[in-house]
């Protein structure tokens, strides 16, 4: 299985591969990817009758034809195949496209890719495992798995220089607290950074000012309201929540995450572990930074109130799923009673 950075050495040496196959987690990288094998292989400008698109709804023997033909006027004959369902094919249609993927001709270029489709190695089925076992072998294989973490914070640092500006990875960290690790999100923030540094270093006060907060990251701030006993805040974050119509349900839920993180950190220390072990016990992965952050809010909240808060949080989740009440005024009244237990300092 290929690397990025494998693969571009790769395309970059010029001796192109008859097959690709390119899917995985990150839609964004799957499309980008597919697209810069075909730049590579064409050159930029695929050619008129060098150039063949098919997809799931494509007949495998037009595809046969396709890949079978001589490059008019020299160059690369480029069969691309968009998001076709492998494991659904019937058993004759998999064996038939089988055998135009191992019979391309001389000067053929084949490139599959699921820029849309779902589907990684760990959850695919029979046919679409004999597919990737086929390319990794004969061809060139590439998954684009989910990133987070570090490795997030580079791509976006990256993002930023190639749209001529500059960002350290710390202000890449605030971008995805604020905005999530979905790419298609992140790729439309850092266009209206970019074009808002205008060439310049992008910085956190940019982040802050031209960046909308996700739903989830603006209920993460409510908690670190409540933690600080600050009512008025608390209570104006939870106005713009309802505002942006997020159920009470939906911010319960998040609350109750959070929660969850602060009490696992609390435990966890009280245990002797350090914030990335506490992340590797829970399998945080990229999140880890998350359990730092309600450390630091949590120092003087009691393990008593931590406790007391997600019974709380229980019995209004349940409320809310079970009875007929108003969202809004549950809500408030949970948060308010959340901040009174957490300025209860009494001990455990």
């Amino acid at each position: 299985m290929y690397t990025e950075s494998e693969l571009k050495k790769h395309l970059n040496s010029g001796h192109f591969s008859r097959l690709y196959l390119c899917f995985g987690e990150e839609k964004m990288l799957v499309k980008r990817c597919a697209e810069l094998i075909e730049k590579k292989v064409t050159g930029g400008e695929p050619g008129e009758f060098n150039y063949h698109v098919f997809d799931n709804d494509s007949d495998i023997s037009d595809i046969s034809v396709s890949a079978g033909m001589i490059p008019f006027m020299g160059g690369s004959n480029v069969v691309r195949i968009n998001d076709m369902d492998i494991d659904k094919l019937r058993k004759d249609d998999f064996d038939a496209l089988m055998t135009v993927v191992k019979n391309l001709s001389e000067g053929t270029v084949m490139i599959i890719a699921m820029p849309t489709l779902e589907g990684t190695s760990k959850t695919a089925k029979a046919q679409f495992k004999k597919l990737i076992t086929y390319a990794d072998k004969n061809g060139v294989c590439i998954e684009l798995g989910h990133r987070s973490g570090l490795a997030l914070e580079r791509d976006m640092c990256k993002w930023a220089k190639a749209g001529g500006c500059v960002m350290t990875e710390l202000t890449a960290h605030r971008l995805i607290r604020y905005s999530g690790e979905d790419l298609n999100r992140l790729n439309a923030e850092m266009k209206k950074l970019t074009a808002y540094a205008n060439g310049g270093e992008i910085t956190p006060e940019m982040v802050d000012l031209l960046v909308a907060k996700s739903d989830e990251a603006s209920v993460y701030d409510l908690f670190g309201f409540i933690m600080a006993s600050d009512t008025e805040k608390a209570l104006a974050a939870l106005s713009v929540l309802f505002y942006r119509q997020i159920s009470g349900v939906y911010i319960c839920n998040v609350l109750s995450g959070a929660y969850l993180d602060a009490y696992r950190v609390r435990v966890g220390s009280e245990a002797g572990r350090s914030t990335k072990q506490i992340g590797d016990d829970f399998n945080y992965k990229g999140r880890s930074w998350v359990l730092g952050k309600v450390q630091s809010q949590i120092r003087r909240v009691t393990t008593s109130s931590l406790r007391r808060s997600l019974d709380e949080l229980l019995a209004v989740q349940t409320r809310l799923v079970t009875e007929t009440v108003d969202e809004r005024i549950e809500t408030e009244k949970l948060v308010c009673k959340l901040i009174l237990i957490a300025e209860d300092r009494a001990d455990d």
